[in-house]
């Protein structure tokens, strides 16, 4: 009973990031409309709408993939449904080179070349990549598989921070930015040297409990 309704809960989050949820979002706080009244709209809009569109359409480049993902300034604990959303257009494929690794590495190795890479596109897009997006909407595996991608990638350099929702915003069981943080302080680091490696001011860091012995002063060299 409990793996259905873990089941269930992630097809609500995966249908909520779609362009029909997007729209009824819209229409709602954007109208003042109930749902069914925002429904009714949509349907409108797809009647008369989409014969035109859908011939019109511009269709995305070889290799790359347009989805919805939730946008990087919604906070942390706020349900995915309730979320801003924004389009990004994501580079899978790379051509040759990708060629090479999958042959050479196979799928696995081909998902661990590009996640990085994937994760830091969508963030300079507006919006943070999830497990469950890199699994269902580009890989099409388990994300149980993701996970192990990704376990495989901060074995390989326990440096790496990989721009997930999760890490960005401390909500997911990995390694968070707020742990690197404080492992940064614990190495001696400056403050300055911390927001400079990490890509944070120091306003973005106040909730991060770093104990004041272990922070060097800003004249200190870490």
């Amino acid at each position: 009973m409990g793996l259905r309704n873990r089941e269930r809960k992630v097809l609500r989050r995966l249908d909520s990031k779609t362009l029909d949820a997007r729209f009824l979002k819209e229409i709602q706080h954007g109208l003042n409309c109930s749902p069914f009244e925002a429904q009714a709209v949509l349907e409108v809009v797809r009647e008369v709408y989409f014969p035109f569109l859908d011939e019109q359409c511009v269709k995305a480049p070889p290799g790359k993939i347009t989805l919805i993902a939730v946008s990087a300034d919604e906070p942390p604990g706020k349900p995915v449904a309730e979320c801003d959303k924004e389009s990004v257009c994501l580079t899978i494929h790379r051509g040759p080179k990708d060629d090479q690794i999958l042959q050479q590495h196979g799928p696995a190795g081909f998902r661990q070349a590009r996640i990085l890479d994937l994760c830091q596109e969508a963030l300079s897009q507006g919006a943070l990549l999830t497990r469950e997006d890199l699994a269902y909407r580009v890989f099409f595996v388990s994300p149980r598989t993701i996970t192990r991608d990704l376990n495989t990638l901060r074995t390989a350099n326990p440096k790496l921070m990989i721009p997930l929702r999760s890490t960005i915003h401390d909500i997911g069981p990995v390694l968070t930015h707020r742990t690197k943080i404080v492992c940064l302080a614990l190495e001696g680091k400056t403050m300055t040297q911390i927001c400079k490696m990490m890509h944070h001011s120091p306003q973005a860091m106040q909730g991060t409990r770093i104990p004041p012995s272990h922070v060097a002063s800003p004249t200190r060299r870490g």
